[in-house]
Parts: C-alpha cells; structure tokens; sequence
C-alpha cells in the first residue's frame, strides 16, 4: 500500500458523511419503537383503586364522629322595669278578693239540705281531727248547704295559707280510703286574714270561677 492511497481524501469525506446518516437511522429507529402497554392487572388494579377513592372519603366522613351539640343558651327573662312589689300585690288580692266574694255570695244564696248537709259537715270536721297537719289549723266555721261546703280558716300570713291547702288536698285524698275526695277550689281573703275552701257535693260542680 503506497502512501498516496492511505491519504485519499475522497475516502475521508464518506467516511464522515456516512456516520451522521448513521447515526440519525439510529434514532429514528429507537424513537419509533412503540412503548410497550402496561400489563392488564395493572390497569384494573389501578382503576379499582381510583374507583374506590369515593367510598373511602365517605367512610372517612361516616367514621369521624360528629361536633358534640351545642346547648342553646336559655333565654333571658327581663322583669318588667319599675314593677313595684306593693303595686303587684295589690293586684292580685284583687283578683282573690273577686273570687272571694263571688264564691261567697252564691254558697249564701243556696238552701240548705239538712240531712245531706250534716252528715258532710261532721264527716269533715272528723277529717280535721284525725289529719296530723289539720290538726294545726285554726278553724273558723265548717258548713254545708245543697251543692257544696265551705270551711273557712284563719290564715294570717300567706305561709299558713298555703300550709293549710297542701293539708286539706291531702286530707280529702287519704281520710277513710278518700271518701271524701271531691271537687274543690280554694279562695282567700288576704287582707283579713282569711282563706276558705269550698268542696262540691258528688255530681255537682263550683260555679264561682
């Protein structure tokens, strides 16, 4: 081989303008080489998976327990402004003293049963008697007429009226196995002192309220 042959440009030149051309096949080849698909299990699993995301954050909401009720705060009474206490007094032992005397003016008005109305009155004042917390009450009269009885008491204080209620309701409900349990109403004259209760016959009413 002579030394002309070894430094033959032409041989160069291919030699540089064929190694580009392979180079670019090269990567044209690789670059068109389809990606292979993802296995089928893979896919299902990963679609069950974000299928499944929706049912966990409702269990999540399910599971988480709920804010503890918050008590509403009760509302607030205001009193009216300037009520004076004498002047609310008043008004109600107006109202009791209407009671009162409407209660009075019918058991006056009424006849008088004799043999109903003794046998009542003594069986109350066996009642009065026998009750322990009767017993301490100061009795004014006990009386009977058609429809109904009227026992009055001294009642000075509004302590010892309500005492003496409390007392009668008890009496007429446990004397004798509650022979005597009948309709009654209470009515009080406060400022003298004077508390009455009126109890209706069997198969009669009060008609004064």
């Amino acid at each position: 081989m002579n030394r002309q042959d070894s430094n033959n440009p032409l041989a160069l030149w291919l030699a540089l303008l064929v190694l580009p051309i392979l180079a670019l096949a090269v990567y044209l080849h690789f670059d068109k080489t389809p990606v292979p698909d993802a296995p089928e299990d893979l896919i299902q699993a990963n679609s069950t998976a974000l299928d499944a995301i929706p049912q966990r954050v409702n269990d999540f909401k399910l599971a988480t327990p709920p804010a503890p009720d918050v008590p509403e705060a009760p509302p607030v009474v205001t009193p009216p402004v300037g009520l004076d206490p004498e002047v609310a007094r008043a008004a109600v032992h107006k109202v009791e003293n209407g009671v009162y005397e409407r209660a009075t003016a019918m058991f006056e008005q009424e006849p008088i049963d004799v043999d109903w109305a003794g046998n009542y009155e003594q069986a109350l004042r066996d009642m009065f008697s026998q009750h322990q917390g009767l017993q301490r009450v100061s009795i004014n009269s006990i009386r009977c007429h058609t429809s109904m009885c009227r026992i009055e008491v001294f009642t000075p204080r509004d302590a010892d009226a309500d005492f003496f209620t409390a007392m009668f309701y008890d009496g007429l409900a446990t004397f004798r196995a509650g022979e005597l349990k009948a309709e009654a109403a209470i009515t009080r004259r406060m400022e003298q002192g004077m508390t009455s209760v009126y109890v209706a016959r069997k198969d009669h009413t009060l008609g004064f309220y």
